[in-house]
């Protein structure tokens, strides 16, 4: 498809958070009064009616992002949790960005409870995802077997909030080539039927829970208060949970994060499918977009418990987004994580779709959004999916 630029389009805003700022004009400061001129420094619900929110999660690729940009060197950084590390593939680059910016912070807030301590250690923020890392002493598991929470209830602002994904990290790594390993480099171990054996207790002899959490009506999350609850820890195993110890760890504190975003207003086709991209807003860990898109009914067959031929309907959705384009040229496909997308609820001519990535990105580098026209007919397409299977919807 044509990706020439057109005029109604080319209204975008970057909007600098107030942390970034204070920093620079306490820079400048510093420079004026002592003649300073270089610092030195060290990835859903339905409702009747509308069309449904889906979920889709995509496992992390192997290549990596590095951001080329100019920030303030800090003498010293955060020591990211090895979860949070692999799961963004971060680099030294993007860490620093992440924390110039405070979109990720560290945290040491403890609670002990028969003899196991539950701390929450790292988050990452942005308004409509949070990522979240929690360090697990006391308790432990052999190679290959997996722990779990019985349960985890979660609420921001005492109302409740999809967690769209939570698991104990399992040292699992794929490098460039696919191969499976553990994260010190290391070929990761199989069973006898050829299953990949997790690694969940770590050199220290901790562990590493990692949630993922999404606003669930579209409001901010940035300054919210998060409530969140564990309760009895065991293992699971062919998905049946065995308890173990029976306590409820419990958290209370704010999202407080930068409000960075990228934002633009366009007016674009998405292909032939009907819908209309008319705004965008990229974050360094998510993306969203809003489309005029009328809700239509889509014909279907299918077959009764008789072998029946039966027909229904379901609706129509905007085609899967699947990566982004960079103004270098380079397309970075698969790194779509859980979000959600469908009918705004109101006047049903707009459809929302809201997506957090498992790469760290500089919003001002992307220059297309890239939807998927033909599905994937491999796991390595979908990770270097070729042009001619997409829709691209550059700004």
């Amino acid at each position: 498809m044509s990706e020439d630029r057109t005029a109604e389009r080319l209204q975008e805003t970057i909007v600098v958070p107030d942390i970034v700022q204070q920093r620079a004009d306490h820079v400048l400061a510093q420079i004026r009064k002592e003649s300073i001129t270089e610092r030195e420094g060290g990835k859903q619900m339905g409702y009747a009616g509308r069309r449904t929110r889906r979920g889709m999660w995509a496992a992390v690729a192997a290549a990596v992002l590095v951001l080329g940009l100019g920030t303030v060197a800090c003498a010293v950084y955060l020591h990211w949790s090895r979860g949070m590390e692999e799961w963004f593939e971060a680099t030294p680059e993007q860490k620093e960005y992440l924390e110039e910016t405070q979109i990720t912070v560290p945290m040491n807030d403890s609670v002990t409870q028969e003899g196991v301590t539950v701390t929450v250690q790292q988050r990452i923020v942005d308004a409509r995802f949070v990522y979240l890392s929690f360090r697990i002493e006391g308790y432990h598991v052999e190679d290959g077997i997996e722990p779990c929470f019985e349960y985890v209830d979660t609420t921001v602002d005492g109302e409740p909030v999809n967690m769209i994904g939570g698991h104990f990290f399992d040292n699992l790594h794929r490098d460039a080539d696919g191969n499976i390993t553990y994260t010190d480099g290391t070929p990761a171990k199989e069973t006898a039927d050829g299953s990949i054996i997790g690694k969940y207790v770590g050199d220290d002899g901790s562990m590493e829970y990692l949630m993922t959490l999404m606003t669930a009506d579209g409001r901010s999350l940035i300054g919210q208060p998060v409530h969140i609850e564990f309760r009895n820890l065991g293992i699971v195993s062919k998905a049946a949970y065995t308890p173990d110890i029976e306590a409820a760890w419990t958290f209370d504190f704010p999202l407080d994060a930068s409000e960075q975003v990228r934002s633009i207003e366009l007016s674009q086709p998405v292909g032939d499918s009907g819908a209309t991209l008319t705004k965008v807003e990229i974050s360094p860990i998510s993306l969203y977009a809003e489309f005029d898109f009328p809700m239509q009914t889509v014909p279907i067959e299918g077959t009764d418990q008789n072998g029946n031929t039966i027909q229904s309907t379901t609706f129509a959705e905007v085609p899967g987004l699947v990566g982004v384009r960079l103004k270098d040229g380079t397309r970075l496909t698969g790194i779509i994580q859980g979000g959600s997308d469908g009918d705004d609820g109101d006047d049903h001519n707009t459809y929302i779709l809201s997506r957090g990535i498992d790469r760290i990105i500089d919003p001002a580098e992307v220059d297309a959004l890239l939807f998927m026209k033909a599905g994937a007919e491999t796991d390595e397409e979908y990770y270097n999916m070729p042009e001619e299977k997409l829709y691209i919807i550059s700004f």
